[in-house]
């Protein structure tokens, strides 16, 4: 326990220092970050990692396929009634495909994982991602406060 832990600790100290880089090197990190806390937080086996991150990784790429497909290039001020509802319905079709996607992902992961880590990979995943946006609402609030210091300070 004391090892996943520190882990945890280690990763989420790695983050931090992630907001510093260049936007390519932040994602990389953040992915590896990721790929570190997940595989902690459900406690994989070396055996089941390697079942496991193959499909995780094509679930998300079929995931950003699918959100990239049905972004609107218009923004909603911009658009007509008939386009509004044309968009309205395309998003009813992503959601269908998402959900679709994440049927798939589901039975493909019950003949690897347990229900239990299955169950735990969505709170990791949410977790992880509350915890990345946390800090760089942190991050911004100190670039605020550090503009102010300056502007106030005449630099």
């Amino acid at each position: 326990m004391k090892i996943h832990v520190l882990a945890l600790c280690f990763a989420c100290f790695c983050t931090v220092g992630l907001f510093g880089q260049k936007v390519g090197h932040t994602n990389a990190k953040i992915e590896a970050q990721k790929v570190a806390y997940i595989t902690n937080r459900l406690d994989l086996t070396t055996e089941e990692s390697a079942v496991f991150w193959p499909i995780y990784n094509q679930f998300q790429k079929v995931k950003r396929s699918i959100n990239k497909k049905h972004k609107s290039k218009q923004r909603v001020e911009n658009m007509s009634d008939a386009e509004l509802e044309d968009q309205i319905i395309n998003s009813f079709k992503k959601d269908q495909e998402l959900l679709d996607l994440k049927k798939e992902f589901f039975e493909k992961l019950k003949k690897v994982l347990s229900i239990r880590k299955i169950a735990t990979l969505q709170l990791a995943e949410r977790e992880f991602k509350t915890t990345i946006l946390d800090m760089m609402k942190e991050r911004r609030k100190k670039e605020r406060l550090k503009r102010r210091k300056n502007i106030q300070n005449g630099n």
